[in-house]
């Protein structure tokens, strides 16, 4: 800036003082850094006032708390998905909004949309990179897109095929240490614990096996206990939500808008639970999956292993495991529900808060 010009300031000679030109310019620069931002943030507040939103805690905290990781968070989800029934903004302290989602046709343009659009919320999932660094689940872009593409063929339903016999063995294994629990008197189990290592089990063995002996046959004529796994998944998801944030415009189908850069919680535990998705949603009812009652049906109605370009790649692999550990469990053994109701606690997956405890009894062999 001129000295000259300094003069209108009342600044004098001390204008040429290059402290003062810096502070200027550093000001400057700051304005015009901070200026935009202010701008979007009140423009953004603007546009999602459209948006319904559950009552706040006060103007600095917004909604933040009110959900809590527990059962009872899981009943406010509960009661945000009968109010609302599509959408609700919440506001993590007075500048961070949430778009959380209940319905599938709000759900459809943001987890159907490019990676690059819709990309997942790294705010939401950092926790987990120490863990499990930047693979498949926490990448983005091109690095994501190779990944998958490489991934993928080991995924397909014909290479899944050969592991039912290992789903069979490592369930035998399991069946095994229930019967001598069983038979020193002791029959009170924490099934998140043993299926747990089950599953482990099951995991190191495809891994490293190219076993090809195929029972995979036997699992297509369980249509009705495919449909109980589906209702409790529906009910009690592994995953209760998911978050994506918006690097553009989303046009959402009743014509609101979520504006670029704005957080998405999509809610899969709320739309499962949502009354104008599914009729009596509380109530435990398989035949919500039989082929003729899903006519119209939208299928981001149910989401329990996500959707889009993002959805989890090994759902297949899950099914087929849960499939076979189920059949052979009740072929073997009567489970009874323990003597304390489970409470319901959303972490990473969602499980029961102090183990799942159920108790086994085995079957006569007559019975099998």
């Amino acid at each position: 800036m001129p000295l000259l010009s300094l003069s209108w300031l009342g600044l004098g000679h001390t204008a040429a003082s290059p402290w003062l030109l810096l502070l200027l310019v550093g000001a400057s620069c700051l304005l015009a850094y901070i200026l935009p931002q202010v701008y979007a943030v009140f423009e953004n507040s603007r546009r999602l006032r459209r948006f319904p939103q559950p009552p706040t805690r006060n103007w600095l905290f917004g909604h933040l708390g009110l959900i809590q990781s527990s059962e009872e968070g899981l009943l406010y989800i509960q009661s945000l998905s009968r109010t609302f029934r599509d959408v609700c903004c919440w506001w993590v302290g007075p500048w961070h909004p949430v778009i959380r989602i209940f319905h599938p046709a709000f759900i459809k343009p943001v987890i159907l949309a490019p990676a690059s659009v819709a990309p997942k919320d790294r705010v939401f999932y950092r926790f987990l990179k120490p863990w499990l660094g930047d693979g498949l689940l926490l990448s983005t872009g091109d690095k994501w897109s190779r990944h998958r593409h490489m991934l993928t063929p080991a995924f397909h339903f014909n290479i899944l095929k050969p592991y039912v016999k290992i789903f069979n063995d490592s369930t035998n294994i399991m069946h095994a240490k229930w019967q001598r629990l069983a038979s020193q008197g002791s029959a009170r189990l924490d099934m998140f614990e043993h299926i747990s290592l089950m599953t482990l089990d099951s995991l190191q063995k495809c891994v490293f096996s190219f076993d090809s002996n195929c029972q995979e046959d036997d699992l297509a004529q369980l249509p009705f206990l495919t449909m109980c796994i589906k209702e409790s998944l529906r009910l009690h998801p592994p995953a209760t939500a998911i978050s994506r944030c918006c690097t553009q415009d989303i046009m959402l189908p009743d014509g609101r808008v979520i504006p670029k850069g704005v957080i998405c919680r999509i809610s899969i535990f709320g739309t499962h639970h949502n009354p104008a998705v599914w009729p009596d949603p509380e109530v435990y009812n398989p035949f919500r999956f039989d082929a003729d009652n899903g006519e119209g049906r939208s299928p981001l109605a149910f989401i329990p292993f996500s959707a889009g370009p993002r959805n989890c790649i090994g759902q297949t692999f899950a099914m087929s495991e849960m499939k076979v550990a189920l059949a052979l469990t009740l072929l073997r053994f009567r489970v009874l529900p323990d003597d304390k109701e489970p409470r319901r606690k959303p972490e990473l997956i969602l499980r029961a808060e102090g183990g799942l405890w159920l108790r086994v009894e085995p079957l006569s062999a007559g019975a099998h």
